[in-house]
């Protein structure tokens, strides 16, 4: 094979391969080569779009991109025979190629027809991939007076007819001017009698496609860049270089890797090559003309300088698209030792929110100082969105106020995982009480750690006008008691260890194993969390104390471990350290692209 200036090509036609672009370095390279190759101008691409790109091995040598089908095309809407309100439903269905250009060293007889094939024979599971659906129409628009449209042909595509002649007029209102320029339509069907189905009631797996429902919501997910972007800077403008989401996110990616500190996260700005660099917002050097990554220096003035409640308020409008809208949430509060020593007589006390089963972080709040975690617990739970779920907090939390709090402003329903001295009334009325007649659950026995485990829980409606004036705390309606029996193998030994709680859940709402699940749920706080925090992250040795960086430091933990967590590629934490160490891309890529 020979390139058209008779130079033989470095490549073979069987080697291309296509596929979308990975990343947002890569996004940007691609937009920036099209701007560059093509005819057109080029803004981007609208709607639901996909960029593919032809490879043999690092050289590109060509680019496709693919949107929204267009609004209105008279041959085609035609050809498939849908009505008006079919069209403005399954319009997402069609894709329309949009761009496609071969790059200087991809133009070589047969590649672009080549391209063409390969791409369509990814277009559809892509697009499911990406936005959700499939598609089962390709279409194109040829401008016959430049091109003779030969690769489409060569590939396939099917001639419709010509357009009228008509371009939209940008803004307002839609209306069409006549351009004098009608093009050619071609299509490609992806699926069989493709047009049968988009104009019919059934797909073709056999699904139904439904005429209100729009597409699935995963295109509507932003990443945390995007969050982070969104944070207001409280820096001047003079002399500022680096904005706060690149340090941002430079520092999650790090914390993802498993480094600890400020210093830790400008040796690991230092490793990033010059697209990293780019793709975060790096600044450009003028005269190194390079992007250069921020110093040690640089991460500790802004972390420790950056108020926490935008960097914690960021985070948590990025955890809550995944969360789970009837999942529990446990709260608890963690001292940051290391930094409580530093400064005598005053403790870095931090309350965080949990999602059970996921474990999800879903926000944090430092405790006040010459106070307690108590309104703390209330603060968080009005900053968050509760409504429908039930919230666990442990003895300390046995409070009028928090209880009214939670039931009332911010309409979720609590577990108090035990009720202990610190209420001595509450506590000596759960122990009087004849659980012979509450409903009874018992757990399977389970083996773990060395440890043989036996749980049995005892629930009691505690509404009735015979329970007024015990365990008096604010809408309480069960009762619990649970007993935990431990054998130990090792020691040969038998524990057994009772515990009473109290709830808001209704009889009618939780059973005693729901709200035995509840209670062990809990803990998920201990141990998904605070240990997590403690060992993993080395929290409790971190000597950090100036001004707002242990807060802003646990907040980029938290962020590292919701990453991990929602992803659910991993087991353990410290394994996904070690994973991002080694593919810094995949770190960064965790933050800049949306998590699906």
């Amino acid at each position: 094979m020979e390139t058209r200036n008779d130079q033989p090509a470095l490549f073979s036609l069987r080697d291309v391969t296509v596929r979308p672009v990975r990343c947002v370095a890569e996004r940007r390279r691609w937009d920036t080569l099209v701007s560059e190759h093509h005819y057109l101008p080029f803004s981007g691409l609208f709607g639901k779009a996909l960029r593919h790109v032809a490879v043999v091995g690092d050289l590109w040598l060509a680019l496709i991109g693919w949107q929204a089908g267009a609004f209105k095309v008279g041959v085609r809407d035609r050809w498939i025979g849908w009505s008006r309100e079919q069209r403005f439903a399954r319009l997402h269905l069609i894709a329309n190629n949009a761009r496609f250009t071969v790059l200087p060293p991809g133009r070589v007889p047969n590649l672009a027809s080549r391209v063409l094939g390969l791409s369509l024979r990814r277009l559809s599971r892509d697009m499911e991939e990406i936005h959700g659906y499939p598609v089962y129409v390709a279409e194109s628009f040829v401008d016959r007076s430049r091109f003779s449209g030969a690769c489409y042909r060569a590939s396939n595509w099917r001639p419709l007819g010509f357009t009228r002649g008509f371009s939209r007029i940008p803004g307002g209102p839609p209306r069409w001017r006549f351009n004098g320029q009608p093009k050619e339509v071609l299509i490609f069907e992806l699926a069989d009698d493709s047009a049968a189905h988009l104009c019919g009631d059934t797909a073709p797996g056999g699904g139904r496609i439904d005429e209100t429902a729009a597409p699935m919501s995963a295109p509507a997910l932003h990443s945390l860049h995007d969050f982070f972007l969104a944070i207001p800077d409280f820096r001047h403008a003079r002399g500022k270089r680096y904005c706060l989401a690149c340090i941002i996110t430079i520092a999650v990616a790090a914390r993802l890797a498993g480094y600890r500190g400020v210093v830790a996260f400008g040796q690991y700005a230092g490793l990033l090559d010059q697209e990293q660099l780019e793709a975060v917002g790096a600044f450009w050097s003028p005269s190194r003309q390079c992007y250069t990554p921020p110093a040690a220096t640089t991460f500790h003035y802004i972390l420790a300088a950056l108020p926490p409640d935008a960097l914690d308020q960021a985070i948590r409008g990025w955890s809550t698209q995944h969360t789970t809208a009837s999942a529990g949430v446990a709260l608890d509060g963690k001292d940051v030792r290391g930094a409580s020593r530093q400064i005598e007589g005053e403790q870095r006390m931090m309350v965080a929110a949990i999602e059970h089963g996921s474990g999800l972080v879903l926000g944090q709040v430092q405790v006040p100082d010459k106070t307690n975690e108590i309104p703390a617990v209330r603060q968080l739970s009005g900053a968050l969105d509760l409504a429908g779920r039930t919230i666990t907090l442990d003895a300390l939390h046995a409070q009028q106020e928090t209880a009214r709090c939670l039931l009332d402003e911010c309409a979720a329903d609590y577990l108090i995982t035990a009720v202990k001295d610190n209420q001595p009334t509450m506590h000596d009325d759960l122990q009087a009480i004849d659980w012979s007649t509450a409903r009874h659950y018992e757990s399977d026995i389970e083996k773990a750690h060395g440890r043989v485990e036996k749980r049995r829980c005892w629930v009691l409606d505690i509404t009735g006008p015979e329970w007024d004036g015990y365990c008096a705390l604010y809408g309480r309606r069960q009762a619990i008691r649970i007993e935990r029996e431990v054998y130990t193998v090792k020691s040969e030994t038998t524990t057994t260890e009772i515990t009473h709680c109290l709830t808001s859940l209704g009889a009618e709402r939780a059973s005693p194993e729901d709200l035995l699940a509840l209670v062990r749920n809990h803990w998920h706080i201990e141990n998904r969390l605070h240990y997590v925090r403690d060992f993993t992250y080395d929290e409790d040795r971190c000597r950090v104390r100036v001004r707002n960086l242990p807060r802003n430091l646990a907040c980029l933990t938290n962020a590292g471990i919701s990453i991990v967590r929602c992803k659910d590629d991993f087991k353990y934490l410290p394994e996904a350290n070690r994973y991002y160490a080694a593919r810094t891309q995949e770190a960064l890529d965790s933050i800049t692209n949306p998590i699906r």
